[in-house]
């Protein structure tokens, strides 16, 4: 035991084991019994063959908590200012964040509450009990990492007319960034209207003239988010090949325009805030979580969009149809950005659900003209010829999947919900349930190239390499559920009490901890179940096999991954959704009841790392997921976590 920890006194409350004799485990969980890959062995899983959950009724009504049976991890926490660091920003760690709190709570924080992974550096706010309340921690991030995001709200010179954009980008190669942007990211953001670009008149080339009238904050956000694609356009290739291209700067010009039209927000001014939102991420952003600045982003647009009345259905409006189109697209992706972050960050939600009508999203919102399609030499629609039903499948699927996210967040973590939940081991499971067959029936009305990974389609390349961000998404909510129902199989230890900043107080603490460090065991203080798993085929033992098998499928995934589906357009929010899983894995192998289990979810985890490491140099967006991993990894688990004795084993072998 380190010097300065004060071992836990013995437990004085009874602790009450939950009760699951009465539950038949064979009619609670259909888990699929098919061992999990490890990194020595191909094991092909089939990639969605979710594990629903049957609950039986329970006539005792919601389980009581049980008492935690951990003495207490440290003698004291030293309250310490959290706005007064300098040097230093904070954001709260919310109940679905990356960082799973209920992995957190089993870290070795110091006596003033903190706890470093690298760079990233955790606060535990202290004096929380974890079975009233949820852990709560904060991320505490050097103000130096986000100089680079800082930057772009200063650009040097205000770039505010046709003009000066011509001058970075001319208009023959902006002609062909819209080209680009149509083909690689409208399929899956079709946040832009091509009846207004005039694409069906002038094939898949706008005039020049057009771009001129497109309002100038769209025009730089389009041309910014086509340039990553230029490599694929072979005039554009050769230009970029010699001289750098302009795209910081363009983004630069795209957000300091945001922020002035705001005042007179329009369409253009939500479309290219969205935009600006899925910015491919730069070197210097890829190993670094977003600032609050990203998340306040998402409200002002979300408000923008609530202004310009995109919550209310327009069906009936005197609207040209093209109007109608786009305003129910942009409100689609706007509730789509807000489900997505606020889940993945761990954030309540800025759009209510009895805020809105907008209908669902049909094949008549992505209408497009029959000389656009053949210019484009896409077949036609078998069910409606003047539906481009292939451009519509991948968003309407995503905004199909951003409902099922919604009512998941609500569910299982929102504040209330993750308190009332999270020891409750037999009241999750009974939410579950229900949300992982909705996620079942959604992967089962998708796409045949979405329930085929393989299937390698002749045309609209661009739209089918988006197939792998949907179904990965998918798995990722899949992770959420049973992240959730993992956090009440083990139990909290109770937080250390807290004590003024003193120096004769800290002096004698940190010789009391001495002395007592020589009389207790270190290991009196690792974590325990909260539920009996006694019964190899009782309903934890399957929760936790069901949970082992939807982290081989997504690292199944993630591993075949071609070249194609990498350098595709992916969510920006997909890479909090690498890291998420980074966490997920981690937890698994942190709560593993046995050795088995442990050297399961290990294998996974060394899995998980190696095929980060090989993919992330076609995909930015798995740096964050890999960074996190390593940063547990390097120092050893044991540093930094308290963990089970047949953990130790496993990492010590």
């Amino acid at each position: 035991m380190a010097a300065g920890t004060v071992p836990p006194k013995p437990p004085s409350p009874e602790t009450r084991p939950v009760a699951t004799s009465n539950l038949q485990a064979t009619e609670d969980l259909v888990v699929d019994q098919e061992d999990p890959p490890v990194a020595h062995q191909a094991v092909d899983i089939p990639f969605f063959e979710l594990d629903t959950v049957r609950i039986s009724a329970d006539p005792g009504g919601t389980r009581p908590h049980t008492p935690s049976a951990f003495k207490e991890r440290h003698t004291h926490q030293t309250i310490q200012t959290l706005d007064g660091l300098a040097g230093v920003s904070y954001q709260v760690n919310g109940a679905s964040a990356e960082s799973d709190p209920w992995l957190l709570r089993h870290c070795k924080f110091n006596d003033r509450g903190f706890l470093s992974f690298h760079q990233v550096h955790f606060r535990n706010a202290g004096g929380v009990p974890f079975d009233e309340k949820i852990p709560c921690h904060f991320l505490v991030s050097s103000d130096q990492l986000y100089e680079s995001s800082k930057a772009q709200l200063l650009p040097p010179d205000p770039l505010n007319t046709h003009e000066q954009l011509n001058h970075i980008v001319p208009p023959e190669c902006g002609q062909r960034l819209v080209v680009l942007f149509m083909k690689f990211i409208f399929p899956t953001l079709p946040i832009i209207s091509r009846s207004h670009f005039g694409l069906a008149a002038a094939g898949t080339v706008p005039d020049q003239s057009i771009l001129q009238r497109t309002p100038l904050c769209l025009l730089a956000a389009i041309y910014a988010s086509a340039q990553p694609f230029a490599k694929f356009d072979n005039y554009l290739c050769l230009i970029d090949a010699y001289a750098p291209p302009p795209t910081d700067l363009l983004w630069r010009m795209v957000l300091d325009l945001l922020l002035r039209d705001i005042h007179t927000a329009r369409l253009s001014t939500l479309q290219a805030g969205i935009l600006y939102l899925h910015r491919p991420i730069s070197a210097t952003e890829s190993a670094v979580a977003d600032s609050a600045f990203t998340w306040s982003l998402v409200g002002m647009l979300v408000g923008v969009a609530m202004s310009l009345g995109l919550q209310l259905d327009c069906r009936l409006m005197g609207l040209p149809l093209w109007e109608k189109r786009i305003r129910r697209r942009l409100w689609w992706a706007i509730y789509a950005e807000d489900k997505w972050r606020c889940l993945l960050i761990g954030r309540p939600s800025y759009i209510g659900s009895d805020d809105w009508d907008a209908t669902d999203l049909s094949d008549d919102d992505f209408v497009m003209s029959e000389s656009l399609r053949l210019a484009l030499q896409e077949p036609p629609s078998s069910s409606h010829s003047s539906h481009d039903v292939l451009t519509a499948q991948p968003f309407q699927q995503l905004v199909r999947l951003s409902r099922i996210a919604d009512e998941l967040q609500r569910s299982l973590f929102t504040l209330k919900a993750s308190q009332r939940l999270s020891p409750d081991f037999h009241a999750t499971l009974e939410i579950a349930r229900p949300l992982l067959q909705k996620l079942k029936d959604w992967y089962g009305h998708s796409p045949v190239s979405v329930r085929q990974p393989d299937h390698q389609p002749t045309t609209l390349d661009s739209i089918y390499c988006q197939s792998n961000c949907l179904r990965f998404a998918c798995i990722l909510l899949e992770v959420f559920v049973f992240r959730a129902l993992l956090r009440p199989m083990v139990r909290s230890a109770a937080p250390p009490p807290l004590l003024e900043e003193n120096f004769e107080t800290t002096e004698f603490t940190n010789q009391f901890n001495d002395l007592l460090a020589q009389l207790f065991d270190a290991e009196e203080i690792e974590p325990s179940m909260a539920i009996d798993m006694s019964d190899e085929n009782g309903m934890g033992n399957a929760v936790l096999r069901a949970a082992d098998n939807c982290a081989a499928k997504v690292i199944r995934l993630v591993m075949r991954m071609t070249t194609s589906d990498l350098s595709s357009f992916w969510y920006r929010w997909s890479r909090v959704g690498f890291a998420t899983v980074s966490n997920f894995l981690l937890l698994l192998l942190v709560q593993a009841p046995t050795k088995d289990y442990a050297l399961r979810a290990k294998s996974l985890v060394d899995l998980w790392r190696q095929t980060l490491r090989n993919q992330s140099t076609g995909c930015p967006a798995m740096n964050l997921g890999l960074v996190r991993l390593d940063g547990s990894l390097w120092p050893g688990l044991a540093r930094n976590y308290y963990l089970p004795k047949q953990v130790k084993e496993v990492l010590d072998e």
